[in-house]
């Protein structure tokens, strides 16, 4: 057997807390199950993906991504994985409604072979840098003062980026943009809408959270995913760049979208997977579009292909890659993910 044909694939659930609720406009949860793929090749090298749930998509569940990674391993049994970009093809024709495991399997297949080949995703994907800045997350609670107190935390940990979660109330929203601003007054913001604003309400929410003296850099996805005319009406009036992020998850999607007139494009790769990523990269890179990375509930080892593909291509202006720093720590899920935490950075 060749050294890069698949030998075995593990696939597992993996259940980890979160250090506080997560809230958004879509909903809550208090922690997270995550299908995990583990493949190997006839050479010895092994490759991860993961395959996080979801509070907006319901489909999303822990069976059903465990089913698709299950299903994906035994069609990839005995395959080259020379040949992933056509075992990722199929994977998306069979298993695309499930899109975080489609994800987690080229995860898992990209880097077994780039350790086969003896070297890093990061690496592969170009090597641009060994280190980034992320910011960290907070949650749409109504409670002001965990607002603070998180804030506050991240500060004290050297964040200097703050993503807040809005979308519901606006005097809630504003509340908890105004706890987060006297917590860590010096941080930027960015909002996170969760497709929770008429286009509207979006720029008067922006307005008067400016007019605060907040520094907002970049307001994500305020409006319905299939609103692409009110996302584009919004990022065309808005005082800071608009990122479409649900409204993007293809590269079609993405020439839509700049078509449209959308500001910028936050890519994850649960929704797009690393090739389709890099295409969706491609066309807003032409369309001189700045870029944002994402995640979603991933461990450390989860988080290894958005850290590797952030470093070694160097397109992202914003990284929120932060999921690990959610999470109640696990010293395991950090063995073997091939890139360190130190506070705001992520190292190679």
């Amino acid at each position: 057997m060749l050294r890069t044909a698949v030998a075995s694939a593990r696939v597992v659930l993996i259940e980890s807390a979160l250090k506080r609720p997560f809230i958004t406009a879509a909903g809550r949860r208090d922690r997270t199950v995550n299908a995990a793929i583990t493949v190997k090749l006839a050479g010895g090298a092994g490759g991860y993906g993961e395959a996080s749930t979801s509070i907006a998509q319901k489909h999303l569940t822990p069976a059903a991504l465990r089913g698709a990674l299950e299903r994906l391993a035994r069609r990839a049994k005995g395959r080259d994985v020379r040949d992933w970009r056509a075992l990722v093809d199929e994977a998306w024709i069979r298993e695309g409604d499930l899109s975080p495991a489609v994800a987690a399997f080229e995860a898992a297949l990209l880097s077994a072979l780039v350790l086969e080949s003896g070297t890093t995703l990061a690496s592969w994907f170009g090597g641009a840098a060994r280190r980034l800045e992320t910011d960290i997350t907070l949650s749409a609670t109504n409670d002001t003062e965990a607002t603070r107190e998180a804030a506050a935390e991240a500060a004290g940990q050297g964040f200097r980026v703050l993503t807040i979660k809005v979308g519901g109330r606006p005097a809630d929203d504003l509340a908890r943009v105004k706890a987060a601003r006297a917590a860590a007054p010096k941080a930027r913001l960015i909002l996170d809408g969760n497709q929770g604003f008429t286009p509207r309400a979006a720029l008067r929410f922006v307005e008067t959270v400016s007019k605060s003296g907040a520094k907002v850099e970049l307001f994500e996805q305020p409006t319905p995913k299939a609103d692409l005319a009110g996302l584009a009406f919004t990022a065309k009036r808005c005082p800071v760049p608009v990122a479409a992020d649900e409204s993007v998850a293809t590269p079609e999607d993405a020439a839509r979208a700049a078509d449209a007139g959308v500001t910028a494009i936050n890519i994850k790769l649960a929704k797009s997977g690393i090739s389709r990523g890099l295409e969706i990269a491609a066309v807003a890179r032409a369309a001189g579009l700045p870029l944002m990375i994402g995640c979603m509930a991933e461990t450390p080892r989860g988080l290894a292909a958005s850290v590797h593909l952030a470093l070694g291509t160097g397109f992202f202006k914003w990284c929120d890659l932060d999921s690990d720093l959610l999470l109640v720590e696990n010293p395991a899920s950090r063995r073997g993910a091939g890139w360190t935490r130190r506070g705001r950075f992520a190292e190679i």
